[in-house]
């Protein structure tokens, strides 16, 4: 499992798109297992736009 920190930097030196990752931000950790499905019609792009236009809709 990955670790980051707020500043970005992984606790380890692998670095693969398959394995769950741990971010931290201040007192709180959230962890992030990959289901992102290379051969979908969507790219990484696509689905990042749509998250940050449906969060913006909310408010």
């Amino acid at each position: 499992m990955q670790e980051k920190t707020i500043a970005g930097k992984p606790g380890s030196s692998k670095k693969s798109l398959d394995e769950k990752t741990t971010y931290r931000f201040g007192n709180r950790s959230f962890v992030v297992e990959p289901v992102f499905r290379q051969d979908g019609p969507d790219t990484l792009g696509s689905i990042l736009l749509r998250l940050m236009k449906s969060e913006s809709e909310a408010k």
